[in-house]
C-alpha cells in the first residue's frame, strides 16, 4: 500500500486508486482503538486498528500520527511490535506511515482483521493533541483495484498531565553463586495500573556505588515499558561469581511492584523472599528484629552524591539500649552485614527488639534480612 493514504487532510485515502465504490460507503467499518484517549508525555501505548466488512477477503490499512495543529508534523514515534503483519515506512518531514505486510493482509480471512502498534507520545504535552489518520481496504482478494472497499476513520488522544515520579530503591540485589553462600537470583516485578502507558528506568549499582553489569541486560541500565494495565519482569539470572549491589527505579505514579530475591543450596529447597521497594528521603529507617535463635542482617544504601553517617541503634523488646554504632557510608555505596557481626552490637544475640538507622546527614534507605540456616526472609524497614 503506498504511504501517505491515510486519509489525513491534503493526502489521499485509498479511494484514488480503488475506485469501484465511494469512500465508507459499504456496510463494514475501521475503528483506531487507542489504549486511552488520554496521552502521558514520553510514554508509550498500544494502538489498535480493526477493519471489517461481510465481504472482504483480504486486508490493508495505512495509519499515521500527526499533530492536530499542524497535520504536517509527526504527533509521537510509532514502533513496531509486530513485525510479522506491520511494517513502518517514513515521509516527508519525518512523518511515519504503518502499513500491513504480506502476511498481514490474510489471505482469505473473512468478516475482519486488526493491526496492533506501539505509540510513543509527544515528550512535551506543549505538543497538544495528537490526531491518528487511517484508512482501510477491505479487498476482494482478486489481486486487482477493482470491487474492494475502502474505509477511513481518525481519532484523537488529549495530552494529560504529566504525573509525579518517585525514586524508590531496591538495596540489596544480588545474583551468581559462591561456595558456602549457595547460587543466587534477583527479580523485579512491575505493574501499571494506568490506563495509558508507563515507563520506569532502571539503574543497577555495585555495592561501591559504581555500574553493575546485569546478565542478561547487556548493561547496567535498561528502560521498562509498560502499556496501560500492562506487567513486565526484569531478571538478574544466577550466572557467574556472587555479585552484590542494587538497584534505583524512577517510579511513574500508578506504578506498582515489589523485588524478589532466590537462594538455591544443593540438596534444600530454594528459598525465596519478596522485598518492596525502598524510598530515598527517609533520614530515619527501623527495623524489629529476632536474634533469638536466627541472625538479622541489614542492607543500608546511601544514594546520595556525598557520605552520610548512619548512627544504629539496637534495643531489646523493653525499650533498653543494646549497643551503638556509628558507621560511614560513602556517596552512592551500600553496607551490608549481619548486625551482632559488629561488636557495638553483640548483645543482641538471644534478644528481641528493634534496630534504628538514624543518618546524620541527607537520606538513607535500609532492607533488613532475616536468616536461620538455609531460610531467610525480608524484614521491612519503618521509614520515619
Amino acid at each position: 500500500m503506498p504511504i501517505a493514504t491515510a486519509g489525513v487532510p491534503g493526502e489521499s485515502d485509498c479511494s484514488q486508486c480503488h475506485t469501484t465504490f465511494a469512500l465508507n460507503s459499504g456496510t463494514g467499518s475501521l475503528k483506531i482503538l487507542p489504549d486511552s484517549l488520554t496521552y502521558t508525555p514520553g510514554q508509550p501505548m498500544k494502538i489498535r486498528v480493526v477493519l471489517s466488512d461481510p465481504s472482504a477477503q483480504r486486508w490493508g490499512f495505512n495509519l499515521t500520527a500527526r499533530l492536530a495543529s499542524n497535520t504536517a508534523s509527526p504527533g509521537g514515534v510509532i514502533t513496531i511490535s509486530d513485525a510479522a503483519n506491520t511494517q513502518v515506512r517514513s515521509g516527508a518531514n519525518g512523518v511515519q506511515h504503518v502499513t500491513h505486510t504480506t502476511a498481514g493482509s490474510r489471505q482469505g480471512t473473512t468478516l475482519s482483521n486488526s493491526w496492533e502498534i506501539t505509540w510513543t507520545a509527544p515528550a512535551d504535552a506543549s505538543a497538544g493533541t495528537v490526531t491518528f489518520y487511517a484508512a482501510g481496504n477491505a479487498a476482494n482478494g482478486d489481486g486487482t483495484n477493482g470491487g474492494d472497499r475502502i474505509y477511513s476513520s481518525s481519532v484523537q488522544v488529549t495530552a494529560g498531565a504529566t504525573g509525579p515520579v518517585t525514586t524508590k530503591v531496591l538495596p540489596q540485589f544480588v545474583f551468581g553463586s559462591q561456595s558456602g553462600a549457595g547460587a543466587w537470583y534477583s527479580a523485579i516485578y512491575l505493574h501499571n495500573t494506568n490506563a495509558g502507558g508507563a515507563s520506569v528506568p532502571i539503574n543497577f549499582y555495585a555495592s561501591d556505588g559504581t555500574p553493575l553489569t546485569v546478565p542478561g541486560l547487556g548493561g547496567s541500565s535498561t528502560t521498562v515499558s509498560l502499556t496501560g494495565k500492562g506487567s513486565a519482569l526484569v531478571e538478574a539470572p544466577n550466572v557467574g561469581p556472587l555479585t552484590q549491589g542494587w538497584a534505583k527505579l524512577e517510579v511513574p505514579e500508578g506504578v506498582i511492584g515489589y523485588g524478589v530475591f532466590r537462594q538455591s543450596i544443593q540438596g534444600n529447597n530454594d528459598q525465596e523472599g519478596t522485598v518492596s521497594f525502598s524510598g530515598v528521603w527517609s533520614a530515619l529507617n527501623t527495623i524489629a528484629f529476632d536474634d533469638n535463635g536466627f541472625d538479622t542482617a541489614a542492607a543500608i544504601l546511601n544514594q546520595n552524591t556525598y557520605d552520610v553517617p548512619v548512627t544504629i541503634t539496637a534495643r531489646d523488646d523493653q525499650g533498653n539500649t543494646l549497643g551503638t554504632l556509628t558507621l560511614n557510608v560513602k556517596a552512592g555505596s551500600r553496607e551490608a552485614f549481619v548486625l551482632k557481626s559488629k561488636p557495638e552490637l553483640t548483645t543482641m544475640q538471644g534478644k528481641r527488639g528493634s534496630v534504628d538507622f538514624a543518618a546524620s546527614v541527607g537520606s538513607i534507605a535500609v532492607l533488613g534480612l532475616r536468616f536461620k540456616g538455609p531460610s531467610f526472609t525480608s524484614i521491612l524497614a519503618a521509614e520515619r
